[in-house]
């Protein structure tokens, strides 16, 4: 129900399905990629992230999860298209991705 150029908080959500075949080092570098994005890119407010501690039954849960914190919508389409963040996708994060899901809501 809230514009899309809103200036109330915006979280992001975001969880990864990893292919098979994907390292245990390639699985942390995209945790350590995302990190590290916090102090690059300064609209970001806050940055959670881990893999899934697998306490649901295998296949059944995504394999990662990062929360990301925006003051406004601004701030998160500014991260979105950031050439750090794309180069992260492009380089680290699609190499191993089978599946994404995502969800940007207004923190109330």
């Amino acid at each position: 129900d809230h514009p899309a150029s809103t200036t109330m908080p915006v979280r992001h959500v975001v969880m990864f399905q990893f292919i098979e075949s994907a390292s245990a080092a390639q699985r942390a570098a995209v945790k350590e990629g995302l990190k590290a994005l916090k102090s690059r890119i300064p609209e970001i407010k806050a940055l959670s992230c881990n893999h899934d501690v697998g306490l649901a039954p295998p296949g059944s849960n995504f394999d990662f999860c990062a929360v990301v914190d925006f003051e406004d919508a601004e701030s998160y389409k500014t991260y979105q298209t950031h050439e750090e963040h794309q180069a992260l996708i492009k380089d680290t994060i699609k190499p191993i991705l089978k599946a994404r899901s995502a969800v940007q809501f207004i923190l109330e």
